[in-house]
């Protein structure tokens, strides 16, 4: 057999699978995500998440992710199952700040609902915890859901409304929407 380049059509018509991409990950107009610095020595592991002012270079974009975010509630959540798929929903008036601590690991699932958006229709997956410590700002109109990939996944978030039972700003979409349904998948391969 010749070993000259093939073309896409010289493959089996059932294995002629898409290109991998391997660039930047397309994001979603008005989410933001702040990697956090991990500071490990021989006694463990220390994680500066919040700061509400500056003392030094190195925290001024920690405390810029914060500008403009008023703290309304703080929420913990505890997920004992990885098979479970939490979400999706989105908000009218909120905004989510989410954080997976350490020892937990999840992809979130986002997806733009605003019409007048530049990213309308569009989603985006992140990978959080298991090492890589980050902030993720949800914007209103992005829908958000996430799946732990471990067991037992914990999710700590900040919103900018308190919750009230009497006007829910949580409005329920289908987790397995055709726009979503594959990004809970863990890839392989």
């Amino acid at each position: 057999m010749s070993t000259h380049e093939l073309q896409p059509v010289d493959i089996l018509p059932a294995h002629r699978g898409s290109v991998k991409r391997y660039g930047p990950p397309q994001s979603i107009d008005g989410v933001e995500v702040l990697s956090l610095r991990r500071h490990v020595d021989d006694r463990g592991l220390f994680l500066e998440i919040y700061r509400n002012r500056a003392s030094d270079p190195a925290s001024e974009e920690l405390v810029r992710f914060f500008d403009g975010i008023e703290v309304a509630q703080m929420n913990y959540s505890i997920v004992d199952l990885k098979t479970t798929v939490k979400g999706m929903h989105y908000h009218l008036k909120q905004t989510d700040v989410w954080f997976c601590p350490p020892d937990s690991k999840m992809k979130i699932v986002l997806w733009d609902l605003r019409a007048a958006s530049p990213t309308s229709g569009q989603t985006q997956t992140i990978v959080a915890g298991g090492g890589r410590d980050l902030w993720v700002k949800i914007p209103p109109g992005v829908a958000h859901g996430y799946r732990p990939l471990t067991d037992r996944c914990a999710l700590f978030y900040i919103v900018t409304r308190p919750f009230d039972v009497h006007d829910p700003d949580e409005h329920r979409i289908s987790w397995d929407d055709p726009a979503v349904r594959d990004l809970w998948n863990v890839q392989n391969g």
